[in-house]
């Protein structure tokens, strides 16, 4: 039977259920924010590495 079929005396329970699922969501929601970041540093770290090379290219037909 689930917690909150058996009433008023398991609300103490579900709290503690609820509040580590919402824990886990949250590093899993940290983990992805770091990734997200991660992942904008090396997009533009590439746009500044095709820059430099198209000045390379550009440089080298005159």
């Amino acid at each position: 039977m689930a917690l909150f079929q058996q009433g008023d005396s398991t609300i103490a329970a579900r709290k503690k259920l609820l509040i580590e699922q919402w824990r886990k969501l949250y590093e899993k929601q940290e983990a992805m924010k770091r990734t997200i970041e991660r992942l904008d540093y090396k997009i533009k770290r590439h746009d500044t590495l095709a820059i430099g090379k198209k000045h390379e290219l550009k440089d080298t037909k005159d």
